[in-house]
């Protein structure tokens, strides 16, 4: 999210500014919108961690993985859609008013809770189904795979900066749908 957060169209989106006429060193969002946007996904995780350890006893690990993924490609349509920086038109109610006021707020903190479920459980689950000679190298690997995303996320993110279209923000948004 922060290659996204510092896309010329992802900002001329979200705050109205023009980089042909605003100083470059004030065509940047707001360091509030900066702040919310990425540390609701960790927020989210927060919660979602609480919560997976009871659920994975309650409906098993596989199930717990499962929903998480799942959960978290909801929130990842809700930012893939969100087309109009943070306002969209309601559709009813207040729940949605502000979900669709808040629509990449609220696709990171249910992608969050997602990945929360995931981050939580996954480690767990290979502990107890992996022989004991290889644990350590599955739970390396886990962690080399998730060095590996964050590579190709920046591969991605650079790939898309310069598109003067909503593919700039929602490719790289969109790409994660592959690994869930």
């Amino acid at each position: 999210m922060n290659g996204v957060l510092g896309m010329k169209y992802f900002i001329t989106l979200h705050t109205g500014l023009d980089p042909a006429t605003t100083p470059s060193e004030q065509f940047t969002l707001p360091a509030w919108q900066k702040s919310l946007i990425t540390s609701v996904l960790s927020a989210g995780t927060f919660f979602g961690a609480l919560i997976a350890g009871d659920l994975a006893d309650w409906i098993g690990r596989r199930w717990t993985i499962i929903s998480g993924c799942a959960i978290f490609c909801v929130g990842n349509v809700l930012q893939t859609a969100s087309s109009d920086g943070l306002g969209l038109v309601s559709v009813c109610g207040r729940l949605t008013l502000f979900i669709a006021n808040h629509q990449i707020v609220a696709g990171r903190l249910i992608s969050g809770v997602g990945v929360g479920f995931v981050s939580a459980i996954i480690i767990l689950y290979m502990s107890e189904v992996a022989p004991r000679k290889v644990r350590g190298a599955i739970v390396s690997g886990y962690q080399f795979c998730i060095t590996i995303g964050l590579l190709l996320a920046s591969c991605v993110v650079y790939a898309t900066q310069d598109r003067p279209d909503t593919g700039s923000y929602r490719i790289p948004i969109g790409v994660q749908f592959l690994w869930a």
